[in-house]
């Protein structure tokens, strides 16, 4: 059985169809664009509160005027005032931002490359665009951040006719084209990282169901009579895997299939709340910036101005740690 016949594939390929651009694709593009301009201005937003900080605060390598003695010893502490105290707080906000989107990135490409070493040890075949896989379930997907493949069980090619399959593979070559799962990782990134931005998540979650409906209507538009093969498709998925989950139903994408055509409301309000949200912090910080006044030392350690007995004191501290954990490490075995 041929995957994908030549007239699909000729269709598949045209993206300057007649058709001109269906709406699917437009709200896809607009809900995509607002979702990376939202987190650019986030990140935006922290790096300024971050260097709010460096402006505000006077960092010096040795020890400040802000000294209290203990013991007899001389210590030093960081000094700042009300409005300081904010400026650092969102800055830290910032800093930990800035670290949970390099994480979710790491995170993302690693989860990739590992799903890519997973179906290589598989030993898919490439037929066509598309590399198919043993499994008994009917599942056809596209993976890949950098490199986005189509994937397409050997489950998916006995179950279905070769109309419903060639529409498939069409949807999924959709995805491919427009790096879709690239996308919806920086959107999953984004909402997470940005979890107090109003928007960033319902975003996200629109931005995964368009681009479903632009697939769908990318493989219909290759061929109309591709509506009822792609509706014979989810039904056959459904019916072997028993969940609609995998195969990526939902409501609107039935409705769309059906004919009807879906209703796709760009949320407005939800974007104009994320962007007063950041233009609220960023006032924030401008406005204690100007009368924040804090002082702190970077002298080894941080509190000290005597750091050679605190490092004195700090050898027998660290050999009993050493030996209290020798210790468990025996009885434990």
């Amino acid at each position: 059985m041929a995957l994908v016949n030549d007239t699909a594939a000729e269709g598949s390929r045209d993206t300057s169809s007649p058709h001109g651009r269906k709406p699917a694709a437009s709200a896809a593009t607009q809900v995509a664009g607002a979702e990376i301009l939202l987190g650019v201005l986030g990140l935006a937003s922290s790096a300024f509160v971050v260097l709010r900080l460096l402006e505000r605060w006077r960092v010096t390598p040795a020890a400040t005027s802000h000294q209290i003695s203990l013991l007899g010893q001389g210590f030093s502490y960081p000094a700042a005032n009300f409005m300081a105290i904010i400026v650092l707080v969102l800055a830290l906000c910032g800093l930990a931002i800035a670290a949970a989107v390099v994480g979710g990135a790491v995170r993302e490409l690693l989860a990739s490359v590992r799903f890519g070493h997973r179906m290589s040890a598989s030993a898919p075949k490439r037929v066509q665009d598309a590399w198919v896989f043993e499994d008994e379930r009917p599942r056809a997907f596209c993976a890949g951040l950098l490199r986005p493949r189509v994937y397409i069980s050997s489950g998916a090619i006995a179950a279905l006719d070769e109309p419903a399959l060639n529409a498939v593979l069409l949807h999924e070559q959709r995805h491919a084209r427009r790096y879709d799962p690239l996308w919806l990782a920086t959107g999953r990134v984004l909402a997470r990282a940005l979890f107090f931005v109003p928007g960033l998540r319902q975003l996200a979650a629109q931005q995964e169901a368009l681009a479903e409906l632009s697939a769908d209507e990318s493989a219909i538009d290759a061929a109309p009579e591709n509506r009822s093969a792609l509706a014979r498709a989810m039904l056959s998925f459904v019916g072997e895997s028993g969940s609609g989950e995998a195969a990526g139903i939902d409501p609107a994408r039935v409705d769309h299939l059906l004919g009807e055509p879906p209703r796709l409301p760009f949320p407005a309000l939800m974007c104009l709340a994320g962007l007063s949200m950041l233009a609220l912090i960023v006032a924030v910080a401008v406005l204690a910036g100007q009368l924040a006044a804090g002082s702190a030392t970077l002298a080894p350690p941080f509190l000290s101005s005597q750091p050679c007995i605190v490092v004195l004191a700090m050898i027998p501290a660290s050999l009993g740690l050493l030996s209290f954990r020798l210790v468990r490490k025996r009885s434990g075995l």
